[in-house]
């Protein structure tokens, strides 16, 4: 460049109808453009930012070229900008962009770009809340914050523990992307061990004592929530698809549980015992929904509801999810078949190995190994003869 002309910076979006559209700076001669900066970046705050950090240099630079003096070579060099154009981009993100607005709604926006779940989001989206403090911004992420941000729920079950731990790596992993920041910092996230719990589940009297108990003020109201805990009850399907359930579902005897309800992203249809289609026709048709006033109602009010009926009824504890780990114990018990029993529930394979394998009972295994024993009958039992011969 030459020392006899002003220098000028801009930003501009380049291509804005493409979905990967990059803010571009512009460095200005005279008014007249001489090169073109990738910023890497598609948040116009990050770019407007990286002109505001010129401007120090643009203000020093033309001082110079006004009094006819010659310009360091330094400041020459940072005009030219021939420094990579991802540190540019960090530099600016760095300076702006705080963590829980503009890095959090973009973190948001990507998930819903790939197709994941609200319900999924808005968790990541809390987690995320809860453990980075206000106010953050990138260059607050490093290791030794991370390790202290996550320190600060120690005290938290292990579940929830984990569940940060994972929501806040994917937050920095996104971050790493879209901003450029050292890629070392996913090796500071501990390994966060959850205890497995032993699953309680109900006999399928249990679950009719249970639901026979459910009482609320208004009698509609009680017949819909009976008729909503009786479909979890038979097919094991989640309390979330079940209360998004609409007429247009049910049909010909079955439930169709459409995929954008579905945890695995998956429609399946379920085939329902007569007596449950009898109760389903039986009920009041109030709008889309089947469970009218249950998909209006809050998660806590369904538990609310539940947990009064198990406490009349006096049957074991459990939860709304206690009904799909029934019938999957249930329905295996009865079939041995594990490949249908995930099906019905749609479970993935390696998730139906896993729980249902780890259910076999002590007395189911002891029982095979007598069976084995019955079937050998002609070997003698040497345990019998040491017995009778008074060595055990």
């Amino acid at each position: 460049m030459r020392n006899t002309l002003k220098i000028s910076y801009t930003c501009y979006l380049k291509n804005p109808k493409r979905p990967s559209a990059h803010y571009y700076g512009r460095v200005r001669e005279a008014g007249q453009p001489v090169l073109d900066i990738d910023l890497q970046t598609k948040v116009k705050a990050v770019a407007e930012s990286w002109v505001a950090l010129r401007r120090d240099e643009v203000k020093r630079y033309n001082q110079y070229v006004i009094c006819g003096e010659r310009v360091p070579t330094d400041l020459e060099r940072a005009i030219v900008r021939r420094n990579s154009p991802s540190l540019i981009a960090q530099k600016a993100t760095s300076a702006v962009v705080k963590l829980q607005t503009t890095a959090l709604d973009e973190w948001e926006r990507e998930l819903r770009r790939v197709g994941r779940r609200e319900r999924t989001i808005a968790a990541y989206s809390r987690a995320v809340r809860n453990v980075v403090p206000k106010d953050s911004v990138m260059t607050d992420i490093n290791q030794d914050n991370i390790r202290i941000w996550l320190a600060r729920h120690d005290h938290l079950k292990s579940a929830t523990r984990k569940h940060y731990s994972v929501a806040t790596r994917e937050f920095v992993r996104f971050c790493i992307k879209r901003y450029g920041i050292d890629r070392d910092l996913l090796d500071c996230f501990d390994y966060v061990k959850v205890e497995s719990e032993e699953r309680p589940y109900w006999t399928m009297t249990q679950m009719y004592h249970i639901i026979e108990a459910v009482e609320t003020r208004d009698k509609v109201a009680e017949k819909i929530y009976k008729a909503y805990f009786w479909v979890m009850a038979t097919v094991g399907s989640r309390q979330g698809e079940t209360a998004s359930l609409r007429w247009d579902d049910f049909r010909d005897g079955c439930l169709t549980f459409r995929a954008e309800t579905t945890k695995s992203g998956e429609t399946r249809r379920v085939p329902l015992d007569w007596r449950i289609v009898d109760m389903l026709n039986k009920l009041p048709r109030e709008g889309q929904l089947i469970f009218s006033c249950v998909g209006k109602a809050s998660q806590a009010t369904r538990y609310h509801v539940l947990q009064r009926a198990i406490d009349k009824s006096g049957m074991p504890k459990g939860n709304l999810h206690t009904f799909r780990h029934s019938v999957s114990m249930l329905m295996y018990k009865a079939t041995n078949d594990i490949k249908a029993t995930a099906q019905l529930l749609g479970h993935a394979e390696m998730t139906a190995l896993k729980y249902y394998q780890a259910s076999r009972q002590a007395d189911e295994l002891r029982a095979m190994v007598d069976k084995v024993y019955e079937a050998e009958n002609m070997i003698p039992n040497a345990m019998d003869e040491l017995i009778k011969a008074g060595l055990v």
